[in-house]
Formats: C-alpha cells, structure tokens, sequence
C-alpha cells in the first residue's frame, strides 16, 4: 500500500520544503490542495513539488469543472504530466468548496461523467461535449494522466467502476461503509485504483486531535456529511448537529486551521465523531490496526489530508511513524 499527502498551499516555499522532505521520507505521491478562495494555485504549487521532489507523483486534491471547463482541467494535467515525465495523476470531484465557496452549484454525477469523457477525449484530440459548449477535433495527442473519481457516497463511488482511472474516497472510515465503496468500484471492469483519503494526526486524546486539526475536521465533515446520513452510518442523535453545522459553514475560512472560524460551529459530541470516523489518529498501536486494515482490504493507497498549520513537522512526524510500522522506506537519491 502506497502513502501520499496533501499540502495546504500557503507558500511555495513551504510547499517545495514539504515536497523534498516527503520524498526524502518515501512517500510516493503528493498533492497540493485545490480550494482558490482560500489558498494559493494548486497547479503552480503542484508545478513546484515536481521540480522539488523529481520521484514522486503530484497533482491536484482536487480539481473541478464548475469554475475550470474540463479543457482547461484536461490541459493542465496533461502539460504537468508532460513537464514531469509521467508523474501526474488526476483527481476530478463535483466540487465543493472551488464551487460552493462563489455561490455556484457542484456539478452533478451526469455532468462530471462527461467532463471525464470530455477531458479524455481532448487527450487523444478527438474533442468532447460537456454541456453546451464542445472541444474540438484536434487530432492531437497529449500526454494524459490517470483520472480519479474524488467521491464520498456511493454514487459517486460507483461513477469511478466505469468512468476515469479509480476512486479517491475522502469519506468515513466507518469499515461497513468504506468496504461498500470499495466494492462498488470493483464491480466495474478494468484495473482501478482506488485511494482513501483521511485526516491525520498523531494526538492521542479527542481534544489534543481537535487542537491539533481545527478547522480541518470541520472542512472535511462540510464535504463528507452530506447526501444520505443514515447510509453513511452516521448516528440519529447527531445528524441534526451535522445539518447546523453545514447551514453556518463560511466558506472564506475553509480548512484553514490559521484562521478556525469554522471550528466553533461544531458540538463537542460531532467532533469526537467526525475524528472517529475521518481521521487517522492515535498512538502506534491504533495506526497499525487501522493501516493494516485497509491494507487487507486491498486500497491502492492512502493519501493524508494535512490540516495542521505547521505542516514539516507534521510530514516528519508521520514520515517517521509510517517507517516505524513498516510501510514506508527512506527515498535514497540516485
């Protein structure tokens, strides 16, 4: 099972010193959040971890065709996996933040199927429809990357069986749940890969993790805690808490744990749960059985959702843990 994570582009500096340092620790993807109104351009910041880090794989976490047209998603991924050699890799939501964060609507599952279709078809210049506009026949080629569904439901999930390259489930780590989403890409035909995407912290008690993730956890629930709660195992006794928390979200403060205004929108009870079943936490012995878990269930995968302010750190404390555990090994340069 491979190890990735997301940086939180506040910097390209940061950003390039993260990158160096996750590929010093053997990581093998890492990926620079895509949220414009909060942060810095994902695609520079991508641009950037590729020069800084020439073994690893990078990209978007993660693109949209709400405020980009898919041609302009299509040639960005494929102009990065040109510039890296092969080393991009895509991932494609509805969009969240990128689209309820200007008063736009997410796309829809029929609209974001023909945006992958449309992208594809772009790469090998057949062109593409997406809604009333239509990319032209080009005839030329370029240089396309895989393509994965970012979902968190299951029909989302089950987009990923028969359109793109696989999943990215950012969803609960409830094992029902995540087993269901799982399965359902399985069921379409073809090789998928199929990556989990939790929070991470290295806290040991529901208020240290809290301290520690801030306005994360709450971003993640924003995106996570929608559609059908009873489906994604979601308790009775708190799902009016998540629905609160959803109407007051301000999306000027997005995942942004160096301004947690969001933070106070959540009960102490939906905060334990959201840790509960979103992050990976705790000491050792809680990571192995989680890890080794997931590594039984046959993910591709797991790519960490950073939200710390400080993120080094946080890259060398989880490089070093994973190392302990025996899922990753120090990169040595050629």
């Amino acid at each position: 099972m491979e190890f990735g994570f997301m940086v939180l582009p506040r910097s390209l500096e940061q950003t390039r010193e993260a990158a160096r340092l996750g590929e010093s620790l053997g990581f093998s993807w890492i990926a620079a959040a895509d949220s414009p109104t909060v942060y810095e351009d994902s695609y520079l910041h991508q641009l950037e971890i590729a020069r800084a880090a020439p073994t690893v794989k990078v990209g978007p976490m993660v693109s949209h065709v709400v405020a980009r047209h898919p041609v302009i998603v299509g040639n960005l991924l494929a102009t990065l996996n040109s510039f890296t050699g092969g080393r991009a890799i895509g991932t494609l939501a509805t969009g969240n933040s990128a689209a309820r964060g200007l008063g736009m609507k997410p796309a829809t599952l029929a609209q974001l199927r023909e945006a992958v279709e449309a992208i594809q078809g772009y790469w090998r210049g057949e062109g593409g429809a997406f809604r009333d506009t239509h990319i032209p026949v080009t005839g030329m080629q370029r240089d396309g990357c895989p393509l994965l569904i970012a979902a968190d439901g299951p029909r989302a999930a089950a987009l990923a069986a028969t359109t793109g390259d696989g999943l990215l489930y950012g969803g609960t780590l409830d094992p029902e749940v995540r087993r269901r989403r799982l399965a359902s890409v399985h069921a379409g035909s073809g090789e998928k890969q199929t990556w989990i995407a939790p929070t991470v912290s290295l806290e040991e008690t529901h208020d240290a993790v809290r301290d520690d993730l801030g306005a994360m956890v709450v971003a993640m629930a924003n995106r996570a805690m929608r559609g059908d709660l009873d489906e994604r195992n979601v308790p009775a006794a708190i799902q009016e808490d998540v629905l609160e928390m959803r109407r007051l979200y301000d999306y000027g403060f997005h995942a942004d744990n160096s301004r947690p205004r969001n933070t106070g929108l959540v009960t102490e009870r939906l905060t334990n749960h959201l840790i509960d079943s979103l992050c990976v936490w705790g000491g050792e012995a809680r990571w192995r059985a989680t890890l080794d878990a997931l590594a039984d269930e046959g993910w591709t995968g797991v790519m960490f959702i950073l939200g710390q302010a400080e993120q080094l750190g946080v890259v060398q404390a989880i490089g070093e843990r994973l190392q302990r555990l025996g899922h990753l090994t120090p990169h040595v340069a050629a």
